[in-house]
């Protein structure tokens, strides 16, 4: 009996003396490398996606709408969506001076208020991209109403709905058409 109990005392101080190394824990602290202080990520803000400039990948758009491209529809949702994406890199491409300048105006004041941590000039940065990007938002929400009403029409009801989940995960979103 004297021999089980002095045999599972041994065993438990080998055990604990294994899993918390008595007397090492001070050690092992010293030895870690201190760590060193993560910087913020640079800011990036996308424009494109702000306003919602989207270039579709027509045969990743066919596949999530369920659409065979090799079909007479496929064929007339192709022909569609590259007229879409012309038309949208037309855009992108006549207003690339305003896209850059509103990007760097922003990414510039979130660097600014990262450093000094004063974010007075918040309202007046977003009015400034507001006023510089409503033209461009005006004419991109026409081509949209334009590319939803061909698919509405173009698909079936059960591909359009496809169609218009796949678009919220590109995070493109058509306007309501105003009545």
């Amino acid at each position: 009996m004297k021999n089980i109990i002095l045999f599972i005392l041994l065993f438990c101080a080998f055990t604990t003396q294994a899993q918390y190394g008595y007397g090492n824990s001070q050690g092992r602290r010293q030895n870690q490398m201190p760590q060193t202080e993560q910087k913020a990520p640079e800011p990036n803000f996308d424009v494109e996606r702000y306003i919602g400039i989207v270039v579709y990948d027509i045969e990743k758009a066919a596949k999530k709408s369920s659409i065979k491209l090799s079909s007479k529809e496929g064929q007339e949702f192709k022909k569609v969506l590259t007229k879409y994406n012309k038309d949208i890199k037309d855009i992108t491409r006549i207003n690339t001076f305003v896209l850059r300048s509103t990007k760097d105006m922003v990414e510039n004041y979130q660097k600014k208020v990262m450093s000094t941590g004063d974010n007075s000039s918040q309202k007046k940065v977003m009015t400034t991209m507001n006023e510089n990007l409503k033209p461009i938002s005006v004419v991109l929400k026409e081509e949209d109403l334009k590319l939803d009403k061909t698919m509405k029409n173009l698909l079936s009801e059960k591909q359009y709905k496809k169609w218009i989940k796949y678009n919220r995960k590109i995070y493109k979103v058509f306007p309501k058409e105003e009545e």
